[in-house]
């Protein structure tokens, strides 16, 4: 039996029960009886209070204080986005899902951790909540296992509610907890993913989102709510309330005025002793990585601030700067507001205490023989953290989707650029790779300084080389090496004069080799189970192909024969003095193939995936691997996944009716063989969709079923394709099932797929290629470019603006009338978190489009559609048994 003061859980049903967190490192988990019965010390207790209204982050002990007080006379303040995210996440406490994840979108000191840790401190009887605990270098297979272990704490299951700021953390631990499977009465994990960023897209229609937005800006409310406690806290605290800077910036709606009103005397009397550098040191750190500090005994190095009373030495800033205890022995430090920090920077600067002098400086103080283990992450961000800042919407309705923009180069490093010079930031990287001789992000970061600013690329290269040599096994810094040459070809088109057609070759050598050593690294790292595949060495490849193509033909037509094949080399040997030709016969050589090669694995790659299910690849990305194949074959593509796309372009009609001629007049002269069947077959299921015009009448299924069943016994040794095309073809209609062997398709189908391409869509969302519609014959496969202008043309006037990608993300798109009376609904058992659909004698194995959308055994009814991996189920809810 628990004691008074024994650590609690709640369980599922309203009780509670004994347990010790003490082995769970990576978590910082809030019991259920939090602090009761508890003796507080009142002095700790009061100088938490204090702490938090300076600016100190959020303690468990404020909640606790908080909500004593709210009887008396005080109130916790719950920004407006409180109600939404508790709404959601006791939405999805009712779910059948295993796993939920929302986001909190957050301005820097914006109160998004105030709010998270409020929602977990009001949540804590009801959910298991903990938070993830910062800098674990833990990963998501040991995080699961803690997460696990606290669901089913005490043999009693009761959901975990998680808070964590990394996005990446998030999406890996979704997916290795439902990878587990576990059979739950309720949610196993509900995460809440607290992300800081400085642009934050706002989304036209909020009933899409997934997400609560919070930024700088306070509503009506919310100030009439600051106002009431501000009288309170001046009560209580006096004159001492006019250093709580913290809530007052809040309070005052984030004002500038009041912000540059409280720094500007600090700053002017510490320009007196310049000496002293940290003002300047906690400015920079607390702007550009929002949440950074220095310990206590760090800062005792400097004058001013040798003294056993910290806080009131730290003269002439004591008033901006606080202090608060974190996971070390040592009491940090930082300024109270990152907006504080910021009007510090700016103010130093046009006193001469510059960004990048005072970055020196802070590498020169803290980077000595070892750099203190916390200011690691955090100088590396200053350095090399490079933004995500935007977001559009493609201009293609079909394809309306978020597409985001990152930043060249980190916001430190953009602001020293911008005020005082490329120079400055070069020796800062130089300083900064000089310091840190075994980090490979540093050189990293300055061969992008030279070859994308300065246009240095020789240096470029010896940086990006230096890089190399201390990650040689990381792709993505190989990726630099490829970038600088690429860069430098690049140049090269249209220049004038014209280069000589050695130089272009050479150059187009070196990133040839460079983005091959990166495939290679790429192929390393998926094969030792990375979460992700890298792709840019392959795309470099046909970016540089494409350059090469343009820099050559711009300055010599006829290199177009040479490159196409067309023409051999000696076609051009005059151009090179003697014998330089033969270094470049095996690039030439080898560069046709190449592209096609990579076109082909493209083709199949951007087909069959995508990022994520609302998130396009960049809109450049499609035309510049279907321009470079173009350019060097002349021809259009005419595989399987070049069909499929054909629907979501513009000239789908006279390209399909020039290839079902093409595969017609192939079938008709008996030269058909299982691919060419195959691919006739999908042309005249394209044909078929509704808004296709066809010049010749549509074929009936029976004789395309008649067509294909020759080859369905030879299906064993066919491509993934091949069974993906049998299975639609021969989906059962009704109780009809053409006697089929579906288990044995679903299992070739779904070992091709896994032996030849899951490995390069980890993390890839899988895109619908058909769903099951109602209707008979080839009318009965919906191609999803067709629902997706059907989704766009059932919207309602409101609805117009609305991202189709965040309609699907939310799964939106099933509620539309128009969705319900085009697609057949159909039912299904869960077994053991796998769904099956019993017809006849057959048992179809379904695969769910989300993992986490089953977790227990019962009946179902889904919508059905196909994707490259097999028959997928959306939109599951179980049934009444």
């Amino acid at each position: 039996m628990p004691t008074d003061r024994t650590p609690t859980l709640p369980n599922a049903y309203g009780g509670n029960i004994p347990y010790q967190c003490d082995s769970l490192s990576l978590l910082d988990v809030l019991c259920e009886n939090e602090f009761e019965r508890d003796t507080i010390n009142q002095t700790d207790a009061a100088m938490a209070q204090v702490n938090f209204y300076k600016g100190a982050p959020p303690q468990w002990l404020n909640f606790y204080m908080a909500e004593r007080e709210a009887a008396v006379d005080s109130t916790f303040i719950k920004r407006d986005g409180y109600s939404n995210l508790k709404k959601l996440i006791q939405s999805k406490r009712k779910s059948p899902r295993s796993i939920a994840i929302f986001k909190l979108l957050h301005e820097p000191s914006s109160g998004g951790s105030t709010l998270a840790m409020q929602v977990l401190w009001d949540m804590r009887k009801k959910h298991r909540c903990a938070v993830l605990k910062e800098s674990t270098g833990a990963n998501s297979t040991a995080i699961a296992d803690q997460v696990i272990n606290l669901f089913k704490a005490g043999d009693s299951q009761n959901t975990v509610l998680l808070l964590l700021e990394d996005e990446n953390m998030a999406d890996c631990l979704m997916r290795e907890i439902a990878e587990r499977k576990i059979t739950s009465k309720v949610p196993v994990l509900i995460m809440l993913n607290c992300v800081r960023k400085s642009f934050i897209v706002e989304h036209d229609d909020p009933t899409t989102r997934i997400s609560v937005i919070l930024r700088r800006q306070l509503s009506e409310e919310e100030k009439d709510k600051f106002r009431n406690k501000l009288d309170v806290i001046r009560k209580r605290y006096a004159d001492q309330h006019t250093k709580f800077h913290g809530f007052n910036i809040m309070c005052g709606n984030f004002s500038k005025t009041y912000i540059q009103d409280s720094v500007k005397a600090c700053v002017n009397k510490h320009l007196v002793k310049p000496q002293n550098l940290l003002l300047p040191f906690l400015s920079l750190l607390n702007f550009y990585v929002p949440g950074s500090y220095l310990l206590e005994s760090e800062c005792a190095e400097f004058p001013d601030a040798r003294s056993q009373d910290f806080e009131s030495r730290m003269h002439p800033f004591n008033d901006l700067i606080v202090t608060f205890s974190g996971q070390e022995e040592d009491k940090r430090v930082r300024m109270k507001h990152p907006m504080i920090a910021d009007q510090c920077v700016k103010l130093l600067a046009m006193s001469r205490v510059t960004r990048g002098d005072t970055t020196r400086n802070f590498l020169k103080y803290f980077c000595k023989a070892e750099v203190p283990q916390h200011l690691v992450p955090v100088i590396k961000d200053m350095l090399t953290k490079r933004e995500i800042t935007e977001a559009k919407a493609l201009v293609d309705e079909q394809q309306n989707a978020e597409e985001e923009t990152q930043d060249s180069f980190s916001k430190l490093i953009q602001d020293i650029k911008k005020y005082e010079g490329l120079g400055m930031c070069e020796h800062i990287l130089k300083e900064a790779v000089d310091k840190f001789g075994a980090d490979p992000f540093f050189p990293q970061a300055l061969a992008r300084l030279y070859y994308i600013e300065i246009q240095n690329y020789e240096k470029a290269e010896y940086c990006a080389l230096k890089a190399k040599e201390r990650a040689p096994n990381n792709s993505f810094i190989a990726d630099t090496l490829g970038q600088v040459h690429k860069g430098n070809l690049r140049k090269k088109i249209g220049h004038t004069p014209c280069p000589p057609a050695c130089e272009i070759l050479e150059i187009a050598g070196k990133a040839i080799i460079a983005f091959k050593e990166e495939e290679k690294a790429a192929e390393k790292e998926v094969e030792l189970e990375s979460n992700s595949f890298n792709n840019r060495g392959s795309f470099g490849y046909l970016q540089v192909a494409n350059y090469l193509f343009e820099a050559l033909t711009t300055c010599d037509n006829r290199w177009k024969d040479i490159l196409t094949g067309k023409k051999q080399t000696p076609y051009i040997a005059d151009d090179f003095p003697r014998g330089k030709l033969n270094e470049y016969l095996p690039l030439i050589a080898q560069l046709k193939d190449g592209v096609k090669k990579r076109y082909e694995f493209f083709e199949k790659y951007l087909t069959y995936s995508k990022p994520k299910i609302g998130k396009e690849e960049p809109g450049y990305f499609h035309d510049d691997v279907i321009g470079c194949y173009q350019k060097y074959t002349g021809m259009m593509p005419i595989s399987f996944p070049g069909l499929l796309s054909c629907l979501d372009q513009k000239r789908i009609d006279p390209n399909l009716q020039w290839m079902e001629q093409h595969y017609r007049t192939i079938n008709g002269e008996k030269r058909s063989d299982a691919q060419a069947t195959q691919n006739y077959i999908l042309v005249n299921i394209l044909l078929s969709q509704r808004g296709v015009r066809r010049q010749t009448r549509t074929i009936p299924l029976q004789t395309l079923q008649d067509m294909l069943k020759k080859y369905v016994s030879e299906q064993i040794d066919q491509p993934t394709e091949f069974h993906l095309l049998a299975l639609m073809l021969f989906w059962p209609e009704g109780r009809a099932t053409h006697n089929f062997p579906y288990e044995q398709t679903i299992d070739l189908l779904r070992g091709s797929f896994v032996w030849d391409l899951s490995m390069y869509f980890r993390s890839r969302y899988l895109v619908p290629l058909f769903l099951l519609g109602k209707g008979q014959g080839l009318s009965r496969l919906v191609h999803k470019s067709r629902v997706d202008i059907l989704i766009m043309n059932n919207l309602s006037p409101k609805q117009k603006n609305r991202k189709l990608g965040k309609l699907w993300s939310s799964g939106k798109i099933w509620e539309l009338e128009a969705i319900k009376d085009r697609l057949l609904r159909i039912r299904g058992v869960v077994e053991q978190y796998e769904i099956f659909l019993n017809i006849a004698d057959n048992r179809i194995k379904i695969f769910p489009d989300q993992l986490a959308s089953i977790r227990n055994p019962g009946p179902v009814s889904f919508y059905l559609g196909f994707n490259i991996g097999g028959p997928v189920a959306f939109n599951i809810k179980y049934e009444a048994k």
